[in-house]
């Protein structure tokens, strides 16, 4: 990973910013960004967008990133100082047990555990439900815990600075998912700086995409992009513990991944990946000579594509995904050089696409539908 790109991961891994409370990531974003970009907005929910202007009759480009972590909210104080608190976005209960968290972004705590001298073997091994969990900040009484300026309703985000893992280069630590997607940008804006653009450019930063997506949502209406790139992390499935029967195959150091297909069935929502954007993602990777990875799984997860591409009558979505270890826990892992392919991808699509990019479903209709397509077709 280039100094700059991991000088940036670090910093943004750093700040605390669960959904709903991701002003000091919006802030940190929208002054990075500003000297960067033609123009530079915040609106009233902590979205933030930058916009390189191209061409008059140019198409535009969303790419977007959120800026939330997982993490949690305290619900109650005890008498004994102790909180309880639920999880915001989907934390496995397994990785909580003697987490370190920090509340209220400042306050160092850990997530209680059974100790092992006072419970069987069998407790020890039972994950924990949400409602037997607590964190111990320390506190004497509940008193001593609200004059350090607790409250029901502080963040509670996971404690464990980006650090490096064996010799090897890969990085530990929480948040990665999805400060690694805020880092690309960031690190794309800057490396653009000076440079004419055959596109009008709108980096998005958005809120709320562990609960809600609802950010993403928000962001189109604003930017109003011909087409969009959503940049996340996905789950790598090349640990002792998965069978690659039934899961995908994605793995670190293989390159970015490409999903084709993505989200929670029973929720009813996800995404099919829009065939041109597919086609233009995986073209401009292979002469490129960029490494990339396909994924078609679908039924664990999902990001800000699945807002993105049904709004507004229809957004092209493509997903430019780097994958991550340990998904959603303390302790995510990552290979830079998955992170380096990403950036190159985006790089390439932004310098190389022009006013005749295809963005129809079935070519050759366009003129005969009535329906205006978004762009002329070359």
């Amino acid at each position: 990973m280039n100094s700059d790109l991991k000088r940036r991961l670090i910093e943004l891994t750093e700040i605390p910013a669960v959904s709903g409370s991701e002003q000091s990531m919006a802030r940190k974003m929208f002054l990075a960004l500003k000297p960067l970009a033609d123009k530079t907005e915040i609106d009233q929910f902590g979205n933030v967008t930058a916009t390189r202007h191209g061409p008059k009759e140019a198409p535009s480009l969303m790419i977007t990133a959120h800026s939330d972590e997982v993490g949690g909210i305290v619900t109650s104080i005890l008498p004994t100082g102790f909180l309880r608190f639920q999880t915001l976005g989907v934390v496995g209960l397994k990785a909580l047990p003697a987490a370190n968290v920090l509340v209220s972004g400042h306050l160092r705590g850990v997530v209680g555990a059974p100790s092992s001298h006072l419970s069987d073997g069998a407790e020890n091994d039972r994950a924990k439900g949400e409602k037997d969990l607590f964190i111990d900040v320390g506190a004497r009484d509940a008193a001593e815990a609200r004059a350090w300026g607790i409250r029901e309703g502080s963040p509670v985000t996971f404690f464990n600075p980006l650090h490096e893992v064996g010799q090897g280069g890969r990085l530990c630590g929480k948040a990665i998912d999805n400060r690694i997607g805020c880092a690309i940008l960031w690190q794309l804006l800057s490396d653009l700086q000076g440079t004419p653009l055959p596109l009008t450019l709108h980096i998005a930063i958005t809120v709320q995409e562990e609960v809600t997506m609802s950010g993403a949502g928000m962001v189109v209406y604003h930017t109003r992009p011909d087409f969009a790139l959503a940049v996340d992390t996905m789950p790598a499935a090349d640990t002792p513990d998965n069978d690659a029967a039934d899961c995908t195959s994605v793995g670190l150091g293989r390159g970015v991944v490409f999903q084709l297909a993505e989200g929670v069935p029973r929720a009813f929502r996800g995404t099919l990946v829009h065939p041109a954007i597919r086609d233009l993602l995986i073209r401009t990777a292979e002469e490129e000579g960029i490494p990339y990875q396909l994924s078609a799984l679908y039924g664990h997860w999902t990001t800000d594509g699945a807002r993105i591409y049904s709004a507004r009558g229809g957004i092209p979505c493509g997903l430019v995904s780097v994958p991550r270890r340990y998904s959603h826990t303390a302790s995510e892992v990552l290979d830079p050089a998955d992170a380096e392919a990403a950036l190159q991808v985006l790089r390439a699509v932004v310098l190389r696409t022009g006013p005749r990019v295809k963005l129809s479903f079935v070519d050759g209709l366009e003129e005969q539908s009535g329906i205006a397509t978004a762009l002329p077709t070359g």
